[in-house]
Order: structure tokens, then sequence, then C-alpha cells
């Protein structure tokens, strides 16, 4: 285990709204609405994203002020993680018994009937003389005179572009959440051998991860025939000699993702398990070798691609050879054949070329790695390589 990193999270949302801001125009009205979004500029995430596909919650900000709309059953964890002064509008009935413990007369905290009533409060309450708003998704029907919404892909630009250059905090979050997810994989590996079950594995990596504070978010363990299956929950199957195992896992840290994957095999490979590892590893290190400041994601997709074809596998087909990662775990850029990104310093992207075949099995590995100004900063150490495991 690593020290976990010491972040200020609200300081952290604080530069975060800055950083829109300054893109939009600084005397802009900004509305976040998505998940992440909210996350990236309150420094708040709800339990509620987690067991309530319709929670609903917003960051209504300026350059000055700005406003938490959220359900009032999350006030007390909001105000943990934005502090006590937080202007919190909440919405839909849910009893404290807090009498004692907070100032009913407060009004930094306003309680509504509605999400829609609490979301056209809190965007009143900042407009001011501002005349435009950039709200995500669609705008509550009533808003004051004289303000025009941005068209709402404008608005997902500028949050996209803020969110994709990360600053050290970020960094420092992201490679803790990469580390010890890499450390639970590894103490997965350590136990793999004949006889041990997928969810073995499975519950060995999500104790390890929870341990740690990372909240598990996808746990890929599969074996066998199964390891062609991309994106599958582990299953009680028992490894066997022969078998491969692909290990594809990740995990957040106060919303910052891991992804990462490694693969192994149980007893000697065959020749034709080596050759086709031999080909994903080679496209692998080509990515590595070419990503940096300055590559673009399509001539890096190519390179990938051949090199994995170069080396023993002629029809290896791929959408993409990777993405970014930071709140979601699959962010921009996409690193694919179609619209071109130069990477930048700031971006933390991964890098992946697996092979799936059914009824034979699949091969894989990912990295993380931060573009820095003069190459890169690889947040995962594991070797790509089969682990040869007891069989």
């Amino acid at each position: 285990m690593i020290p976990i990193p010491a972040v200020n999270i609200a300081s952290l949302a604080q530069r975060h709204r800055a950083r829109v801001l300054a893109l939009a125009g600084e005397d802009g009205l900004m509305v976040a609405t998505s998940a992440p979004n909210v996350v990236y500029c309150s420094g708040y995430r709800s339990m509620g994203y987690d067991t309530d596909p319709a929670q609903r919650m917003a960051a209504v900000f300026t350059g000055d002020e700005w406003i938490l709309v959220g359900p009032m059953a999350d006030l007390w964890a909001a105000q943990e993680a934005a502090g006590s002064g937080l202007r919190y509008f909440g919405y839909r009935t849910f009893f404290f018994d807090d009498a004692e413990a907070r100032d009913t007369t407060d009004t930094r905290v306003v309680s509504f009937a509605t999400y829609e009533e609490a979301l056209a409060a809190a965007i009143a309450a900042l407009a001011g003389a501002r005349r435009a708003l950039a709200i995500e998704g669609p705008p509550p029907a009533m808003l004051p005179a004289g303000l025009a919404v941005l068209p709402p892909e404008d608005t997902a630009a500028l949050f996209r572009r803020a969110r994709t250059i990360k600053d050290a905090d970020e960094i420092a979050l992201l490679r803790y959440a990469t580390r010890e997810t890499e450390n639970a994989l590894a103490a997965a590996l350590a136990q793999a051998r004949a006889g041990v079950s997928e969810l073995d594995l499975a519950a060995e990596i999500s104790a390890w991860m929870i341990r740690t504070g990372i909240r598990p978010g996808f746990i890929a363990v599969t074996s066998g025939p199964r390891a062609a299956f991309a994106d599958a929950h582990a299953a009680p199957r028992r490894l066997a000699p022969g078998d491969l195992l692909r290990i594809d896992i990740g995990g957040s840290f106060q919303g910052y993702w891991s992804d990462t994957a490694r693969s192994a095999v149980v007893g000697e490979p065959s020749a034709e398990i080596r050759g086709v590892d031999a080909a994903i590893v080679a496209g692998q290190r080509a990515a590595l070798a070419l990503v940096g400041p300055g590559a673009r994601s399509d001539v890096l997709f190519r390179a990938t691609v051949e090199a994995v074809r170069a080396a023993g596998l002629p029809h290896y087909r791929r959408h993409h050879v990777g993405h970014g990662l930071g709140l979601d775990s699959h962010e921009y850029p996409t690193l694919g054949p179609e619209n071109p990104v130069t990477l930048e310093p700031g971006m933390v992207v991964n890098i992946e070329a697996p092979y799936y075949r059914p009824g034979w099995g699949g091969i894989m590995y990912e990295d993380t790695l931060v573009i820095t100004e003069d190459g890169t900063d690889r947040l995962t150490r594991l070797d790509a390589g089969l682990v040869i495991l007891p069989a």
C-alpha cells in the first residue's frame, strides 16, 4: 500500500470552476449537471449516483459564487466535502434530527419541492446582470429575462476541454488509484493457480481496493474461453491447466478512475498462445514508444495496429488503442483512426491493444500514462507479457 495523497478536494474544485470560466469567459454563468462535471466543479460525489439512476444534481457557478443543487438527503455529506459555507439548494423532503446541529435560519441552505425548482432558483440567484448561460442539457422552464442559453454542444466542449488537462493534484489522485489498482491485480495474480475460481480472484481484487479507499468499478476476471468475453463479470469457473487468464479492472478514488489490465496462463503456454501474446505485446510496446506530447491519435492508432499485424496477427482489427482517463473511466480523447487529436502535456491516457477470440480466449495489457512536456510519466509499472501461473 502507498500513502494516500493529501489533496484538498474543495480547493481543487475551486480551481476547476475557475478553469471552466476562463475558457467560457469570466462573466459567464455555468451549470454542470452530469455526474463527472458536478464532481469536477463541486468536489462532492454523491452516493446517489451509484444507487439511483435518476439522481439529479447541479453545480451552478460564476467567478464569485457557486451553489450546489441536490437532494436534501445529501446536505451533510456535501457540506463535509465542500465546507460548511456551502450554499445548498436542496429538493425532496428528508428528515434529519438536526435542530441543534444546524441553524435552520441559515439562508445558505434552502429547500424546494423539486429539482427543477431548486435549479431555477439557483440560476436566478446568481444570474445578476449576466446575459449568457452555459448549461448541460435542457435549461429549466423558468429563466431570468434576457438570459441567453449557449448551444449544448458548446457547453459540452467547454467542460471537456477543461477536464482534458489535469493538474498536479489530479495526477496525484490518478497515480494513487492506478498504483493501488495495480497492486490489487498483482495480489490476485499471486493467488492464481489451477483450481482457483474467477470469483476468488475478483474477491481478492475487490478487498484490496476497498482496503485502500478505492471504490471498485469493473472487475473483469475471465479465464479459458471466457477470456474472450470483453467486460464480463467474474464467474464460478475454476482455472485449469492451459487456461488463459485476462484481468481488466478499474475503480475510482475520490472520483478519479484507474483502468489497467494484464494476462496470464496456467502452466506452460502453447506455441500458439506464445505467438499471439508476442504480437499483442509488440503492439503495446509500439504504442508506448510513440505516445507523448505532439503525438497524433490517428498515427498512434495505425502504428499500434500495424505492429500487431507485423508481429504475427495479420488480420488484427481494433476500433481504438486507448482513451483518456480521469473522472470517467473512458473520456476524451479516444485514440482511434478518426477525429485525430494531438496529445498535450497534462493529458492522461490509457494505452491498450487487446485481442479477443471467442472459443479460444483473450490477451490484454493496459497502461496509464501522463503526457509531460518532454515525454510521459508512466503510472502503471507491471510489464506486458504473460505471467506463468502454477498448474
